[in-house]
């Protein structure tokens, strides 16, 4: 009899290479969410097979329908880019003295425990659910990085169901994403590439430590879901084709690519100037957490890595990442001031 997989958030970055992932599995049955499912992306997947239904993250009624019968749940929220790139009507919306940025954290802490509450709803019959989430900054940091809120948005909920259902608990294990090496594409203030005059590229990335960085390739998702799918519950698994510094990183990259580049440490306030408003100091003290604590929380002692799983993963190693990436976007820049 096949086991049925629940995928939120399905035509997502993450809920789409979960699907890829489960559809090369034929004892599997796939249902995937949708806010629309009458849209082109979502009929693209009942193509392929898939049960497209209605789902959507503010409303846990349309979730606990979704999820009756699963025996597996991937569960994932998304971090609005509202605080990025902000209208007029995005402004409205805060209360008195509110940033964009607690704004956006109380919303995806709300959605993520909507996923939870429907989740709980079907333990009974659930086998495991697994969580996509990240470590708690600013708990882990003890404050210094009270500012990365696209993190503990996530880890919030992680220890909301620990605590408020610890019968579901017993059936999650949690997966942390390394950071996305595709980020660079969202521009300077996403990943800090700049050219210089010289044609040569410096990488500048705030924090002091030299705690290495779990890369990750987002088509992976899938890849650690299934991997966690033949394992029991109960793991923290953080995701990624490789650790490295984030000197090895570009050292490899300029080897790869064969443009020379460099790499040097910075500070959350230079970060902060290239997007100004909240943006730029939200993906600052996220770089500073990470190299000076742990992108996982290095002092966490439940997390596990890829090689305790004991099943194979076949992630993207990142030298391959690089040598099949078209770079030219970033290779053609211009250089500041020019």
């Amino acid at each position: 009899m096949s086991k049925l997989v629940v995928i939120v958030g399905i035509t997502g970055n993450q809920g789409g290479s979960v699907a890829e992932a489960f559809l090369k599995d034929p004892s599997w049955k796939i249902r995937g969410t949708s806010r629309d499912p009458t849209k082109a992306s979502s009929q693209a997947l009942v193509a392929k097979g898939i049960e497209i239904v209605p789902g959507d993250v503010d409303d846990v009624e349309s979730l606990k329908a979704a999820f009756k019968g699963a025996s597996l749940i991937f569960g994932n929220t998304a971090f609005s880019t509202v605080f990025a790139m902000p209208t007029e009507a995005d402004i409205e919306k805060l209360s008195p003295g509110q940033t964009l940025r607690e704004w956006c954290y109380e919303l995806e802490v709300k959605q993520g425990k909507n996923v939870v509450d429907a989740a709980a709803s079907v333990t009974d019959t659930l086998d495991l659910f697994i969580w996509s989430t990240l470590s708690h900054a600013k708990k882990w940091s003890k404050g210094k990085y009270a500012g990365v809120y696209h993190f503990d948005s996530k880890a919030v909920v992680a220890e909301y169901l620990s605590e408020k259902y610890p019968a579901l608990g017993k059936k999650t294990s949690s997966l942390q994403l390394g950071l996305f090496i595709t980020n660079w594409k969202w521009g300077q203030a996403a990943v800090p590439w700049e050219k210089r005059p010289d044609g040569s590229f410096l990488l500048a990335i705030p924090g002091s430590g030299d705690v290495p960085i779990p890369l990750f390739v987002p088509s992976d998702t899938g890849k650690f879901v299934k991997a966690l799918s033949q394992v029991s519950p109960g793991k923290n698994l953080i995701a990624y084709g490789d650790l490295m510094t984030w000197s090895e990183y570009v050292a490899l990259w300029s080897k790869t690519t064969g443009h020379l580049a460099a790499f040097e440490k910075t500070t959350v306030a230079v970060h902060d100037k290239l997007a100004p408003g909240g943006y730029g100091e939200e993906i600052g003290e996220m770089y500073g957490y990470m190299q000076d604590f742990g992108y996982w929380a290095k002092d966490d002692t439940s997390v596990i890595f890829p090689h305790d799983l004991g099943v194979e993963v076949g992630a993207t190693r990142i030298e391959d990442y690089i040598k099949n990436e078209d770079w030219s976007e970033l290779i053609n820049r211009p250089v500041p001031g020019s």
